[in-house]
């Protein structure tokens, strides 16, 4: 009997435990071995608000790119930590531009109820990580918006702030209503919720972005973003092709040279 009860403890510890690490704030900045001359606030765990008070040393000098990683389920609040929210190979080119760097954001959004309610809440954490950066003197030409799947999706419904708050963003394939594959199973994210928020995407004067899509992704493939491409040909640049890893290639890219080549050439001319 009190062997039961032990292993009932260890497990009901061990569900705690992967609770909270999933739910733990790991916002903050990537320093990628770089020394902190900025005085930048690393990734930490001790925050305990849902954003993090910025800090940072000569913002003016500065180059921030902020990465919004993917959404597993919407309803649940994404574990940080997971090997497919890092940032991508590709993305970590820009680590060698001077004076760059890398704010992770982790978001505690979830939807509570209402259908894709939370990408509107993680638009407002990224507004609020974009408003303290340029209280610290950060020149919005000199922030960009980068993200996966859902990251990615929210960092183009940004663009309400385009040119206001950030330059431009570079997003890996775009997405939040769930795979194509399910459309009649859950009508309500890719026809009802996909459609309102696309027209939110396109109402705005501009959309700067740069979009790696997937011919094999089984949420948006190029086809499904090309609306943005049609909306806004001198800005949008959408690079579809296919690796055969489908919705997660930017993590296990077979063009990987190449990309880099993409987004340095289009990082340096935002600038």
């Amino acid at each position: 009997m009190n062997m039961k009860f032990l292993l009932i403890f260890l497990w009901s510890l061990f569900l705690c435990l992967n609770a909270y690490a999933g739910n733990k704030n790991f916002s903050g900045f990537i320093l990628f071995g770089s020394p902190n001359t900025n005085n930048l606030e690393p990734i930490s765990q001790k925050y305990k608000s849902e954003t993090p008070k910025i800090n940072l040393d000569n913002g003016s000098d500065l180059t921030i790119i902020i990465y919004s990683h993917g959404t597993t389920r919407p309803q649940k609040k994404e574990n940080c930590t997971k090997s497919y929210n890092q940032i991508p190979k590709s993305l970590k080119i820009l680590t060698k531009a001077e004076n760059t760097y890398f704010y992770y954001l982790c978001s505690t959004a979830i939807d509570g109820g209402t259908t894709g309610s939370y990408i509107y809440k993680r638009k407002k954490e990224i507004n609020k990580i974009l408003d303290q950066l340029i209280e610290k003197g950060v020149n919005p030409q000199n922030i960009f918006l980068t993200g996966f799947s859902a990251g990615g999706w929210t960092s183009l419904m940004m663009m309400d702030e385009v040119e206001k708050k950030f330059n431009s963003a570079i997003v890996f394939a775009p997405a939040f209503a769930g795979r194509r594959s399910e459309t009649n199973k859950y009508p309500h994210w890719r026809k009802v919720e996909r459609p309102r928020q696309v027209k939110k995407m396109t109402e705005v004067k501009a959309v700067k972005a740069l979009i790696f899509a997937y011919e094999d992704d089984a949420f948006n493939r190029p086809e499904e973003l090309n609306f943005l491409k049609e909306k806004y040909p001198d800005t949008v640049d959408l690079v579809g092709y296919k690796c055969g890893k489908g919705h997660n290639t930017a993590h296990n890219d077979c063009k990987l040279s190449k990309t880099k080549k993409i987004i340095e050439n289009y990082f340096q001319n935002s600038k």
